[in-house]
């Protein structure tokens, strides 16, 4: 009987429930209660951020952290904080955000180097109003904005620049969250419209298990023809408010099933025959092309999936991935470059056309301090035996626990 995987619940809508239920309660009208929250570093290090009464406030890792609450610092009168997080944290830009809450009136200081933190947030009621922004950069910068104009003197219109948007999946999420807060928004275009309404949070809130979790356990199972993966717990994709769901229908490309059971799980099973035909057409001259433009946290999984199943692949939509926890379309090309497999990109995709070259005898993985790197090459261990993740505690900001849930799968298919 095989082992049943744990997935963690979701970080990204907790961190935008814990947002929405301190903007709640800055408002007067209380918050909801949480049944469970997951035990990512990220999730930690905002409950820390949220409850601390220091004027130093250490965010961590976490690029969604440290953007709702800098949204919420610059939108809470009396509050004055100075707001740092780690090295990588600090090399990541920040300007978008900087730029549209000062449009509106906040008072922040880039410390070290403008459009990057440290940040010293002086806060203040905000005017709120039309907000022009760039959505090709990353969605979080909206979202922020988006959870915070209740606080406002009046609504938001958030108009959106820029030739691209990416992660609209993960724009709506935060729509269907704030919903559940009793605030509707409005798109027309490339206008996001939230009207100035006082939130009426619900009484009780349960977070779903993470979806994006779940696509290293898809990745295992595409690798592993024949052997069932369980899930305990998995919100089918049609009911998810993640739209790192559309991980079923991705991997469906590669013979992977998705079979929800009467107990709220799920059984992953790859069928041999249908990726085997797959693979046999893609070797005819075609091409895989996906666009993950609203789903870029999927793209090292898939990536890995594809091409050690050997079928030639295109992902586009993807040129933000560089500004990632690393450049992880420059770490994936690097790392699969140890597998044996030769990528390209030209900035904005990553595509295998079926190059190969030498692989290492005994891998060893770079993570670059990027949890979503070592989880997607380690269920690449089931070709390459002797395969090391380099720093498999990076895990630890999304799933502490993800090493241990995929050892017992790995440990008992290995005794038979």
């Amino acid at each position: 009987m095989n082992p049943v995987i744990n997935l963690p619940l979701s970080k990204s809508i907790a961190l935008r429930v814990l947002t929405m239920n301190a903007v709640s309660s800055a408002c007067g009208a209380g918050c909801a209660v949480i049944k469970c929250l997951p035990d990512a570093e990220d999730v930690a290090a905002m409950v820390e951020a949220l409850d601390s009464r220091s004027t130093h406030i250490y965010i961590g890792e976490g690029g969604a952290p440290i953007r709702f609450y800098t949204a919420l610092a610059a939108s809470t009168p009396g509050k004055d904080v100075y707001l740092t997080g780690s090295e990588r944290l600090m090399e990541r830009p920040i300007s978008i955000l900087v730029d549209a809450l000062r449009d509106c009136g906040a008072e922040i200081v880039c410390s070290e180097r403008e459009g990057y933190a440290p940040l010293h947030i002086c806060g203040r009621r905000l005017s709120g109003g039309e907000v022009r922004i760039d959505a090709g950069v990353s969605s979080q910068f909206l979202s922020a904005l988006m959870m915070v104009s209740p606080l406002w003197e009046e609504g938001l219109r958030l108009i959106l620049t820029g030739e691209e948007r990416v992660s609209q999946s993960y724009l709506s999420m935060t729509e269907s969250v704030m919903r559940q807060y009793g605030i509707e928004c409005r798109h027309e275009d490339n206008v996001i419209m939230v009207e100035h309404t006082i939130p009426t949070p619900p009484e009780e809130i349960t977070i779903e298990a993470d979806w994006s979790a779940a696509s290293y356990f898809y990745e295992l199972a595409a690798l592993c023809p024949g052997r069932d993966v369980e899930i305990a717990s998995l919100t089918p994709a049609w009911e998810s408010l993640q739209g790192d769901a559309a991980c079923a229908r991705i991997f469906k490309t590669l013979g992977v099933e998705t079979i929800y059971n009467e107990r709220g799980g799920a059984t992953l099973r790859c069928d041999a025959g249908m990726r085997d035909m797959m693979v046999s057409m893609l070797g005819r001259g075609q091409m895989l092309t996906l666009n993950l433009n609203s789903t870029p946290d999927l793209t090292p999984a898939v990536c890995v999936a594809l091409a050690l199943s050997g079928m030639r692949f295109r992902l586009t939509g993807i040129g933000h991935l560089r500004h990632k926890e690393s450049d992880r379309i420059s770490a994936l090309i690097n790392e699969m470059h140890k597998l044996g497999y030769v990528l390209e990109s030209d900035g904005s995709d990553l595509r295998w056309e079926g190059e190969r070259c030498e692989s290492e005898s005994r891998p060893v993985i770079s993570t670059y301090r990027d949890h979503r790197m070592a989880m997607a090459f380690a269920p690449a261990r089931v070709l390459y035996p002797g395969l090391v993740i380099e720093n498999p505690e990076v895990v630890g900001k999304s799933f502490p626990r993800y090493f241990d849930e995929l050892n017992k799968v790995m440990e008992v298919w290995e005794e038979h």
